[in-house]
């Protein structure tokens, strides 16, 4: 197995958490509370706005065409087809463009978006493929067990665009290349570095557990 492929496993624990949280499987079931949802919503949209941005600090970072294109097409995607996702589910809840422009991002989303744009920063661009690649993976995955896991339920499923949406082949897709460039970029790193990457990819696992259980019980902080 590559390097980046063995990743996940490395932060099992914490990854099987995620997917066994209540706001992860009451989102399968279609049983999850609409407030915790547009909880959610309203914090993930913050979110995307801060993630597109590492993207765009990998395409100035990179120095083939071909990473740069790669970094600038996720941008696009996040700030094209994801967003809209959210903004048809914001409508569907009542969510006003006043509201959303409002809404403060929680201690946990700053703590989350503020490691990312640090690393994409400061870090090398292994270090900030690393901190960026849980997100898209974590998504993907838990999808795809939740449409199979309830594959009963799924029709009448209110977060069913949700499901359908991260579970696409073309969501999955669109970061395949992240696994090739990792590998490619640690070829030549010792031991260490390499170690190094590794903690970033968990830190960032972890912070992805710690939104879901933001967004659970509705937490601002941690009060």
């Amino acid at each position: 197995m590559s390097f980046s492929r063995g990743l996940k496993a490395k932060a099992s624990k914490v990854w099987e958490d995620g997917y066994n949280h209540p706001f992860v499987q009451e989102l399968g079931k279609g049983t999850l509370d609409r407030e915790k949802f547009k909880f959610y919503l309203l914090q993930d949209y913050l979110y995307l706005l801060q993630y597109a941005k590492v993207f765009a600090i990998g395409a100035v970072k990179s120095d083939t065409e071909e990473l740069m294109t790669n970094f600038s097409t996720v941008q696009y995607y996040i700030l094209a087809n994801e967003m809209n996702v959210h903004r048809k589910y914001m409508a569907g809840f009542g969510i006003t463009q006043e509201e959303m422009l409002s809404v403060k991002p929680s201690l946990y989303n700053s703590a989350y978006t503020s490691n990312m744009i640090a690393v994409g920063q400061k870090g090398s661009l292994a270090e900030l493929i690393a901190v960026v690649f849980p997100c898209a993976w974590t998504y993907a995955d838990y999808a795809k067990r939740l449409k199979e896991q309830y594959a009963d339920k799924l029709d009448s499923n209110f977060y069913r665009t949700w499901i359908e949406n991260y579970s696409s082949a073309h969501f999955s897709e669109a970061s395949e290349w992240f696994y090739d460039a990792l590998d490619n970029l640690v070829a030549n790193m010792s031991e260490p570095q390499r170690k190094k990457i590794e903690e970033i990819f968990i830190s960032s696992v972890e912070f992805e557990y710690l939104f879901w259980d933001m967004a659970y019980k509705q937490q601002m902080s941690y009060m």
